[in-house]
C-alpha cells in the first residue's frame, strides 16, 4: 500500500478530488445523511477539498507551468465574462432584487481563481497518487447511490438512479448526471489500475468496475452515455493495431481459453435463466432508455406529436428559436453579446454567443478544442494513466457543452482547470528511470519558477 499512498501528493490528490469530483459524495451528505441543504456544506467541502490542496513548503514558492496556449484562452474567457459581470449584469448591484444571484456568481469566481492559483502550486507528482484516490471515492460514490435508492420509499424500478433532493416524491428531485460521471471515472480510473501487481488493488478495481459499469446504466444520464460510447470507440482505435488482433486470437484459440469461455457463457446463461425478474429489470432499463432517447431524436428534428414530446429537449428547441427571433431582430446583438447570463440556452457553446458575442464565444470554444486535441494526444500517447484518465474523463464536459449546462458555473470551470494544468504538458514523457510506483511512467518534475 506505500507506494500507492504519500502523505503529501495523496492528500492533494484528495483536494482535487473533491473540487472537481466530489458532487456526487457531496449531494449524499447532504441529502441523505442531513448535513444540510443549503449550499453551506457545498461551500465548506470546497474549501476543505482548497485547504487540502496547500502544501506549505510550495505554496507561493514554487510553481507548475500549466498548459500555456491553453490558459491564455481561459483567462482571456474569466476576464470577459467579469468584465460582463460587473458592467453588463441584470443582477448587478446592492438594491437588485435578485442580489443573492450576484453574491453567488461572484463566489463562483473566486472558486474558480483559487483553484487556479493552488493547482499550478500543486505538484506534479500526484500523477502517481491521484488513480487510487479516484477508484476508492467514486467506489463509495456508487454504494452512496445504491444506499440513497434503497432507502428512498419512492422509488421505482426503471426510474433514474440519484441521490433525491427534499423529500424525494418527484422524479426530477436529483441530479443522476453526477452520479453518471462518477461511474464513467470509476469505470477509467479501476480499468487503469487493474494492470497493477498489487492484489487487493486488483479487487477493488475489479468490484468498482462493475459497480460502476451498473451505476452507468441506473442513472440513464444520455449525455453520460453518449460521452461514453464516443470514449469506447476512441479507446478501440487507439488501442486495436493488427499486432495486437493478431494476439488476442492467438489467446482466445487455445483450447484451455476456449473451454474457460464457454463455462462462463454457461454460467451466465444458466444464472439468467434462473433469475427471470432480473431479466424483466434489465428489459425494463433498455425499453425505458430507448423510449427516452427516440423521443429526444424524434422532438429534435419536429417528428413527435404534443403528446409523446420530450420536455428536456423541447426546452432546448425553444430556447433555439429565442436566440434565432433575437438573431433575426437585433443582429448587432451577437457581435458584443447581451450581457452577463443574457439567455439561459441551456447548450453552454452557444450561450457563449449570446451573453458574452464573438469573442467570448471564440475563446470558449477553441479553448475547449485544444483541451479536446491534448485529450486526444493523452489517449493515443498512453505515456501515462493519469493524464490518460483526465481526456477520456473530459470527453463527459465535451459533450454537456452541446447538450447542457451553462459555460459560467464551477460545474465546468473545475474541469477545465484540471485539464488546462495537467493536459499537454511536455515533461510528462517516458524515461527510463525507475520510480517506486509501477503504474504511471515517471516524468521530470520541473516547476515553472522556484525561489
Amino acid at each position: 500500500m506505500k507506494e500507492y499512498f504519500d502523505f503529501k501528493y495523496s492528500r492533494q490528490s484528495l483536494g482535487v478530488f473533491i473540487v472537481f469530483m466530489g458532487n456526487p459524495l457531496i449531494f449524499f451528505f447532504k441529502e441523505v445523511l442531513g448535513f444540510g441543504g443549503s449550499s453551506v456544506f457545498t461551500i465548506f467541502s470546497l474549501v476543505m477539498g482548497l485547504v487540502l490542496m496547500i502544501a506549505p513548503e510550495d505554496i507561493f514558492r514554487k510553481f507548475w507551468k500549466p498548459n500555456i496556449p491553453i490558459t491564455r484562452l481561459a483567462f482571456y474567457f474569466l476576464f470577459l465574462a467579469f468584465v460582463y459581470y460587473l458592467f453588463f449584469n441584470p443582477y448587478f448591484g446592492f438594491f437588485s432584487e435578485n442580489i443573492y444571484v450576484f453574491y453567488r456568481d461572484l463566489g463562483n469566481f473566486i472558486f474558480i481563481f483559487v483553484f487556479l492559483f493552488l493547482l499550478v502550486s500543486v505538484s506534479n507528482e500526484i500523477k502517481d497518487y491521484f488513480l487510487p484516490i479516484v477508484v476508492i471515492f467514486t467506489f463509495f460514490g456508487s454504494i452512496c447511490l445504491i444506499y440513497s435508492m434503497a432507502t428512498n420509499p419512492y422509488f421505482v424500478i426503471g426510474q433514474r438512479a440519484t441521490v433525491v433532493f427534499g423529500d424525494g416524491t418527484t422524479t426530477s428531485s436529483g441530479n443522476p448526471h453526477v452520479y453518471a460521471r462518477n461511474a464513467f471515472a470509476g469505470i477509467y480510473s479501476s480499468y487503469f489500475l487493474l494492470k497493477q501487481r498489487s492484489f487487493f488493488w486488483k479487487i477493488l478495481s475489479s468490484l468498482n468496475l462493475i459497480l460502476s459499469g451498473v451505476v452507468l446504466i441506473l442513472a440513464q444520464a444520455r449525455s453520460i452515455l453518449l460521452a461514453f460510447l464516443f470514449s469506447l470507440m476512441l479507446f478501440v482505435y487507439f488501442n486495436t493495431s493488427k499486432k495486437t488482433i493478431q494476439k488476442a486470437v492467438s489467446v482466445l484459440i487455445k483450447p484451455r481459453n476456449l473451454l474457460m469461455i464457454a463455462f462462463v457463457i454457461w454460467l451466465i446463461i444458466y444464472f439468467i435463466s434462473s433469475q427471470p425478474h432480473l431479466v424483466n429489470i434489465i428489459n425494463l432499463y433498455y425499453e425505458t432508455f430507448l423510449t427516452t432517447f427516440t423521443k429526444a431524436m424524434l422532438t429534435a428534428f419536429g417528428m413527435v406529436d404534443e403528446e409523446n414530446v420530450d420536455l428536456s429537449a423541447m426546452g432546448r428547441i425553444n430556447n433555439l428559436e429565442v436566440v434565432k427571433k433575437t438573431f433575426i431582430d437585433n443582429p448587432w446583438l451577437f457581435l458584443f453579446g447581451g450581457g452577463f447570463k443574457y439567455f439561459y440556452i441551456d447548450i453552454p457553446v452557444l450561450e457563449t454567443l449570446t451573453d458574452l458575442g464573438v469573442l467570448g464565444f471564440l475563446a470558449f470554444s477553441l479553448m475547449n478544442l485544444m483541451i479536446f486535441i491534448e485529450a486526444l494526444k493523452a489517449m493515443k500517447s498512453q505515456n501515462n494513466t493519469f493524464t490518460m484518465f483526465l481526456g477520456y474523463f473530459y470527453l463527459t464536459y465535451f459533450v454537456g457543452i452541446f447538450t447542457g449546462g451553462e459555460p459560467f458555473g464551477t460545474a465546468y470551470w473545475f474541469i477545465f482547470a484540471v485539464m488546462m494544468r495537467f493536459l499537454g504538458i511536455k515533461y510528462f514523457v517516458k524515461t527510463p528511470v525507475a520510480v517506486k510506483n509501477p503504474y504511471t511512467e515517471p516524468s521530470p518534475q520541473t516547476p515553472l519558477a522556484a525561489s
